[in-house]
């Protein structure tokens, strides 16, 4: 299990050039506490059924894999929304590219979830045949993981973009709105289950990462618009397609996860003392009578399950959490902070936030291990902020966020793991003072230079670096970081191919186009078009670092 007690000393130091200081503030104990952070939160429970869709994925065969850049480059000729750059098409890489290299970043290509993830897809897959809708009753009833990671890939959006949920379909029509209506019974053409995800799978969708080799034809910089210049880029990274919370929508997604509120979270629609974090699904499934109001409670239960935490009314909280004004070190220590936006009060969960993001985290940083140990080399992972940007909901959002990844990657070195890490940089994520100081052997948030170093005896370089740098994602490694394989992530969309508003000939509007205008997500994340993108080839993060979901399961049941 990846989430373990982590509070045995691991050393913080300052990392310079030339001298090593110690560092004045004793992280460890700051992240004993904060109220929020849990690091051993136990798994959801598995029964019958659990086990029967697990043992499914074990005897997944694989499929061939062809590595035919001509096949690849027809299918994207074929696809059905145009591109609006020409520059990443595999078509014009292949005369000034490597084929070899260009053969090795097709088949390198895959989806990439988290242990809690597989057994989450379990869970839903169990919800929706007891208590889905008519529609999705008959829907799932044969599904398996497989069909339903597969379905993730295929059956989103091409764009889907803002608070009005505005989409672009493969068919290229578009609209707003309605999208909450699909695989209900006041569903209609030409938002249908059967073509697209619903909101609910929308909200598993954003678990599902996509992991490959790439070329880069120029730094990544939000404005690149697809221009090659690639005298300042690394020729070839990896890159993870990563999905953060999004808050956009009420109710819907990881607000109704995160967010309390005194509309939502109420027991009409299922929280309450009812739903609590230990109670199995597959029990209560049992007692409950199927009604609209017993699929509230059980949908309710089923993310009180995942997150371990009980589901809480905004009546039972909001005399416990009775301040708005909280100080900037309140609101990413403490594990519930009131908040007053646009004259609406929240309730924010940092518990939950902090077990998103680290989902995220420990996914990343896995997987970056794994394609450091393949290649030979030490890996720069570039951390962008998912969820950071539109989606986010409270400006204290970024300390949890790289207090979260900084506690996840700590754990993750004691246990021996990330032996293959040698940096990791937060990049255009800009903390408050206090956690800026963190990174300063003064303890000062003015030095130029933000770093830590997280020291381990058993790492081959005595250690990971971790900086917070403003570097464009894929700018070239230089000096010391030169010959590293860099490992970068960028903000990808739950319900949109990559590039998002790319597709809309939008290329400059956020870092999800700018990845698509300089990568080759466009094509090769795009399971329409890179044929070997597909479930059979799954990675699981787990306790021991990465294995294919077939070799995944099947230790679990050995």
């Amino acid at each position: 299990m990846l989430l373990r007690r982590l509070f045995v000393p691991i050393a913080l130091t300052l990392c310079r050039q030339t001298t090593v200081k110690s560092h004045n503030m004793d992280l460890p104990k700051q992240f004993q506490s904060f109220a929020w952070c849990k690091p051993d939160w136990c798994f959801p429970s598995m029964s019958k059924e659990t086990n029967e869709l697990l043992n499914q994925c074990a005897d997944i065969q694989p499929a061939d894999v062809s590595d035919d850049v001509d096949e690849v480059i027809a299918r994207s000729k074929a696809f059905p929304i145009p591109f609006p750059i020409e520059t990443v098409r595999l078509e014009k890489l292949k005369v000034r590219r490597p084929i070899e290299k260009l053969k090795k970043n097709i088949v390198s290509t895959y989806p990439l979830i988290h242990e809690r993830v597989l057994l989450l897809m379990t869970h839903f897959l169990i919800y929706k045949r007891e208590f889905g809708s008519p529609i999705e009753k008959e829907f799932y009833k044969d599904m398996g993981v497989a069909d339903l990671i597969d379905r993730i890939l295929k059956k989103r959006a091409i764009s889907f973009v803002g608070a009005r949920d505005a989409y672009m379909l493969m068919s290229g029509e578009e609209g707003a709105g309605g999208w909450e209506t699909i695989g209900t019974m006041q569903q209609k053409p030409p938002l249908v289950l059967e073509d697209l995800l619903s909101y609910d799978e929308l909200k598993l969708a954003a678990y599902v990462y996509v992991s490959g080799h790439t070329e880069c034809i120029n730094d990544g910089e939000r404005r690149n618009a697809g221009v090659v210049s690639e005298e300042k880029a690394e020729k070839s990274a990896i890159i993870i397609g990563a999905i953060g919370p999004r808050f956009q929508r009420p109710s819907r997604m990881d607000y109704e996860d995160i967010l309390i509120t005194e509309e939502q979270n109420c027991p009409d629609n299922g929280y309450g003392e009812e739903v609590t974090p230990t109670t199995c699904l597959n029990v209560l499934k049992t007692t409950y009578v199927r009604n609209n109001q017993s699929a509230k409670h059980m949908w309710r239960q089923m993310w009180s399950e995942f997150f371990q935490v009980p589901s809480y009314t905004y009546q039972e909280l909001s005399t416990y959490v009775n301040s708005t004004d909280k100080s900037d070190q309140k609101q990413y220590t403490d594990r519930f902070i009131k908040l007053n936006i646009r004259n609406q009060e929240f309730i924010f969960d940092n518990e939950v936030y902090y077990k998103r993001i680290g989902i995220l985290a420990e996914t990343t940083l896995l997987e970056a291990d794994a394609r450091a140990k393949e290649e030979g080399k030490p890996a720069y992972v570039n951390i962008i902020g998912c969820g950071l940007g539109v989606w986010k909901i409270s400006p204290h959002q970024v300390d949890v966020y790289v207090l979260t990844f900084l506690e996840r990657a700590r754990h993750m070195l004691r246990k021996e793991l990330l032996q293959n890490v040698s940096d990791i940089n937060f990049s255009y994520i800009m903390p408050t003072e206090t956690i800026l100081a963190m990174f300063n052997g003064t303890g000062s948030s003015k030095s130029k230079e933000k770093k830590l170093f997280f020291e381990c005896k058993k790492h081959p370089r005595g250690g990971i670096n971790v900086q917070i740098l403003k570097r464009q994602p894929s700018s070239q490694l230089t000096g010391e970081d030169s010959g590293k394989l860099l490992v970068m992530t960028y903000p990808w969309d739950g319900n949109a191919h990559p590039g998002n508003e790319f597709w809309y000939g939008s290329l400059t509007s956020s870092g999800d186009p700018a990845a698509a205008c300089s990568t080759q997500v466009s094509e090769l994340h795009n399971a329409h078009i890179n044929p070997v993108l597909r479930a059979d080839r799954t990675r699981v993060a787990f306790t021991k670092g990465l294995a294919t979901i077939q070799e995944y399961c099947q230790q679990q049941h050995t």
